[in-house]
């Protein structure tokens, strides 16, 4: 349809400039809170990532273990610090523009890669602590798998872009490496459930019409025996009379043989 077929062609600009408004918005609450306005509640986090001071509050992780490095309030405070540190960057580049003397727009203009940058951050951070606030709300029995996939969500998208939370100073190079070792520890485990944290979408297999999910992992020989069984093998009526003789002919051959194409 149309509709599915369009927005293949258009995603990639609109969330740019999606993300680039969002960056705007950015800078301008993180100038309105240096002012004194209350931050809302989606950027509630800078409170405790910037110092009164305006710069990074200058908290790290403390601990080496798996255990501390990967907490879910650690990779809360650690993505804070990553967000806030892109923020503060994006107004200092803004603010650098209106320095060379560029209009309010103009000095938007201006620092829109720190901007597109900081939007990516905040959105990482926001999803995150979404996500931990849903956990926090959802049944007891749930709780231990789903705060286990916050986890992985959080350490892995951290390790990815491991290089901000070095430049933010949150965690350390070997503190890195842990967060990498935990992921692989959380795939693991997550396994076991994914099957059922996937139907916990509730879609129909009409819907998914997919024979990629599957539990063994058994995914390519199936794959292929669908394709085969949708396919049925048939012979090629013109094969024996014109390609055959083609592939078997030898430099003796003088002729070629005789198309049967039109009595076809």
């Amino acid at each position: 349809a149309y509709s599915d077929f369009a927005v293949h062609c258009t995603w990639e600009g609109d969330n740019t400039i999606l993300t680039l408004q969002c960056g705007r918005y950015l800078v301008a609450t993180a100038l309105d809170a240096r002012k004194g306005l209350p931050l809302p509640e989606n950027l509630s986090y800078l409170r405790g990532a910037v110092s009164a001071t305006g710069g990074l509050s200058g908290h790290a992780c403390k601990g080496d273990s798996a255990e501390q490095v990967s907490s879910l309030d650690t990779l809360k405070s650690a993505w804070s610090s990553v967000a806030a540190n892109a923020i503060l960057n994006a107004v200092r580049d803004f603010e650098a523009g209106l320095g060379k003397g560029l209009s309010k727009d103009d000095a938007y203009e201006f620092s829109s890669a720190s901007r597109l940058h900081a939007a990516r951050m905040h959105t990482y951070t926001y999803l995150l602590h979404r996500f931990a606030a849903q956990v926090d709300q959802s049944p007891a029995a749930l709780r231990p798998v789903l705060t286990l996939l916050a986890q992985l969500f959080g350490a892995h998208s951290a390790v990815q872009h491991s290089g901000e939370f070095l430049q933010s100073g949150f965690y350390t190079g070997s503190q890195i490496e842990t967060l990498k070792g935990f992921v692989s520890f959380a795939c693991s485990e997550i396994r076991k459930d994914a099957v059922s944290l996937t139907d916990a979408f509730n879609y129909t297999d009409y819907v998914v019409n997919s024979p990629l999910g599957r539990f063994d992992g058994d995914v390519y020989e199936k794959y292929f025996e669908l394709v085969t069984s949708l396919n049925p093998a048939k012979p090629v009526p013109y094969f024996d009379s014109l390609i055959r003789p083609l592939l078997e002919r030898t430099d003796e051959t003088e002729t070629g043989p005789e198309l049967e194409i039109d009595e076809e």
